[in-house]
Parts: structure tokens; sequence; C-alpha cells
């Protein structure tokens, strides 16, 4: 467990976690619900809030170490949070690459790390038009497990 967790360290700088208005990393435009470019001057959250919200999933996410084809894996979810930061219903998920097993084990892992780290109460309440709907993209490719 703890040498996935490692592995999975390794990689959550590919974790890329964007809302309707903001991105990161920062120098990148989200997409909205209508997928037109978010407006540039939108206000977006700090990097000390990003990081906070990566590093509560992160130490939640548990996979095994048997997993072959790990790397080919790509998942989105479309989380949406209420003003407390909890989950609001089943995240959307978009799973892609590797065998149909290894996906089901990651997605899996991923939706329950994202709904453990609930409530996210580091997300600032003023900015909850930012946030209440938020794009999780895991890339497994830096896995190496």
């Amino acid at each position: 467990m703890l040498r996935s967790l490692c592995h999975f360290l390794k990689a959550i700088g590919t974790l890329t976690i964007f809302t309707v208005v903001f991105a990161f990393p920062l120098s990148v435009h989200a997409e909205t619900k209508s997928g037109e470019k978010s407006d540039p001057k939108a206000p977006i959250l700090t990097v000390a809030v990003i990081d906070a919200l990566r590093n509560a999933i992160t130490n939640r996410f548990v996979l095994p170490s048997n997993l072959k084809d790990a790397a080919s894996v790509h998942l989105r979810f479309r989380v949406r949070l209420d003003r407390d930061g909890r989950v609001i219903g089943t995240p959307d998920m978009v799973v892609s690459g590797g065998s149909e097993r290894t996906r089901k084990i990651i997605a899996d892992a991923a939706l329950r790390a994202i709904i453990r780290a609930a409530p996210y109460a580091m997300l600032p309440k003023d900015k909850y038009d930012v946030w209440k709907e938020v794009i999780l993209n895991f890339d497994a490719s830096q896995l190496n497990l």
C-alpha cells in the first residue's frame, strides 16, 4: 500500500484541477460547460488552496501495486460541490486506456479518494462560484507500478 501511494505521489503532478473559471497550471484556461474559454480576468484560487485540494485527494488514493497496464489509464471526473465543500451526487466519470479491469480498479480508487477527502473545507466560501463544479484529470502514466 505504501509503495503504491509513493508511486501515486510521483504522478500527482499530473493531477490537474479545473473549474468553470480557473485552471491549474494557472497559465491554462479552463473550459466552461459550453466549451468556451474562461475569462482570464476571472477570480482564481490560490496555489495553496489548489495544493491543499490535491493533497486531500492524494492522501486517500490507494492502489494495488500489481496493475500492469495502469500507465495508460486516464480519468476525468466532473465533481459538483455544495457550499460546504461536500460532494453532490455521484461525480461523472470518463475513463480511457488500459484493460477493463485496470480502468475499474483505478477509477474506483480515485472515486473513493474524491469522496473520502470531502468536505473540502480549504475551498474559500466567498469563491463558491469558482469551485462549485470541479473537473479532476488523473493521468496514471507516471505511476511506475
